[in-house]
């Protein structure tokens, strides 16, 4: 399933070319709602026993859902995270621009939430249907995928995460801001210590 989150450029139309009915499906937003907004929207629209996210940037390969869905069968889990953090080199080429902000974000969300994970930001996850579905999401910006996470580790559901390569973007320009996914983050922290 493809998301066009409000796009004004080629991205409809291209996107509705890819469609063939039961394979690709195309939803569209009208207007952009942030990846949040985007992310529940595939999740209200999917099918199927798992549900993958994954950046259409293609900053993560696609071909890491293999492993993952091979860890989440194998470990029986509610979330699988494609995690950059696991292995040497895999965060090659990202400028320590991009990576410090990553790093101390994710350490933060570590400290509070639980060393499971260490990776608690990044898009690529995949999902057991009956966990994500149900699930009361409450952010509509980047800090989506931290609030699952860190909801998953609070309900003490079970958790895998594989190696991924993060690559720097080769195409497009990212609409992460990082002051304004920064306050996110904090009222999101926030509302989940208080239980909300």
């Amino acid at each position: 399933m493809i998301v066009d989150d409000g796009s004004t450029d080629g991205t409809a139309s291209e996107a509705t070319a890819l469609k063939d009915g039961d394979h690709v499906r195309v939803v569209r937003l009208s207007p952009n709602r942030g990846m949040g907004g985007a992310i529940k929207a595939g999740f209200a629209q999917a099918r199927g026993e798992w549900i993958a996210t994954l950046d259409a940037d293609l900053t993560f390969p696609p071909s890491a859902l293999r492993d993952m869905l091979a860890a989440g069968i194998a470990a029986k889990a509610d979330l699988v995270s494609g995690s950059p953090y696991l292995r040497k080199g895999d965060m090659a080429g990202v400028t320590w621009m991009r990576a410090l902000p990553s790093l101390m974000i994710n350490a933060l969300y570590r400290g509070l939430f639980g060393m499971r994970l260490t990776a608690y930001t990044p898009v690529l996850r995949l999902y057991r249907a009956s966990f994500v579905k149900k699930l009361e999401i409450t952010a509509d910006g980047f800090e989506i995928n931290a609030e699952i996470a860190a909801r998953a580790m609070i309900d003490r559901r079970v958790v895998a995460e594989v190696p991924a390569p993060l690559y720097a973007r080769t195409a497009g320009v990212s609409k992460l801001q990082r002051g304004r996914e920064f306050k996110r983050h904090l009222s999101l922290i926030l509302r989940l210590l208080a239980g909300k």
